[in-house]
């Protein structure tokens, strides 16, 4: 007879040692490859929805809980289906994401792959599903399902900019809060893609009309209002910064089989460009495309 104070330990162990599952993952389509997900479904231009839980900061005001199903859809409806990596660059479950990378880096990473960078509305459909849901876990902000809500770190520009110095190296590793892909389970869309809320911010296609080719989406783990919706356009494409990365799309039925294979080194460092004027953690508001709330702002 088997001890139960030893099955218990070895109960125990089993679940340290083993990966949960990811939440909501639909599992692979025939469509995509294994390490990636389908996304198919209606975008709607511009999404309101009634705010519950408006919270001020010395910033700016952002909400924290919506009224569950009620939503209003205005603008262009677009029809989305593509092929999403699951996991943040490069798209390995457990490995630390890449940082201090542009949208020109991504781009030129995901095109060695056969694939490309996601489009801003293929990436905020697979974040908030059919039901237009304001995070990807559902209506209420929940700090603990995302890796959102670590202290925000002050970075030193000089460092932070030293490319290829050891400098920078350890700067970047000081600054470094996010966790290895796939760590939440509860971090997971409706779509099964992971990891769209906080831990790393990433690069994805600028709708039109926007003044540069890239924006960044689903904020990083310092900033836990950010929600599916809400945009930061403020840089140019080769803005890097501690806490950018980014995810790869591809069109369903162009890759094959040999695609998840492909090595998953980092995308070279450019020559170092001069600091930014502003934290990429906090965009001005013409930069951020807000989600609507009646009576009320929120990022």
């Amino acid at each position: 007879m088997i001890d139960p104070f030893i099955g218990l330990g070895a109960l125990a162990y089993a679940l340290l040692v083993t990966p949960l599952p990811l939440g909501l993952d639909p599992g692979p389509s025939a469509a995509c490859p294994a390490d990636m997900r389908l996304v198919e479904g209606t975008h709607y231009d511009e999404v309101e929805h009634l705010c519950v839980d408006p919270r001020a900061d010395r910033k700016d005001t952002h909400c924290f809980a919506y009224q569950e199903g009620l939503s209003a859809f205005e603008g262009a409806a677009t029809p989305v289906r593509v092929c999403m990596d699951r996991f943040e660059a490069p798209n390995v479950r457990g490995a630390k994401p890449f940082v201090m990378k542009s949208y020109d880096q991504g781009r030129r990473w995901c095109a060695a792959r056969g694939k490309r960078m996601c489009a801003e509305q293929e990436w905020e459909l697979a974040c908030e599903g059919g039901d237009a849901r304001p995070w990807v876990y559902g209506w209420q902000n929940d700090k603990r399902a995302c890796n959102s809500d670590k202290a925000w770190r002050q970075y030193d520009v000089q460092k932070l900019y030293k490319d290829g110095d050891e400098e920078q190296t350890k700067e970047v590793e000081r600054l470094w809060q996010g966790l290895p892909s796939g760590t939440l389970a509860t971090c997971v869309s409706p779509f099964g893609i992971v990891d769209m809320m906080g831990n790393v911010e990433e690069w994805v296609t600028s709708r039109k009309g926007r003044t540069h080719p890239g924006s960044l989406m689903g904020g990083f783990w310092s900033k836990p209002w950010t929600g599916c919706r809400g945009t930061n356009d403020a840089h140019e494409p080769g803005f890097q910064f501690y806490e950018t990365g980014f995810r790869c799309c591809a069109d369903p039925g162009t890759l094959g089989e040999g695609a998840s294979a492909a090595p998953t080194t980092e995308p070279p460092s450019p020559a170092p460009k001069a600091a930014p004027a502003q934290d990429a953690a906090a965009p001005t508001k013409a930069a951020k495309r807000k989600r609507k709330a009646k009576g009320k702002k929120s990022g």
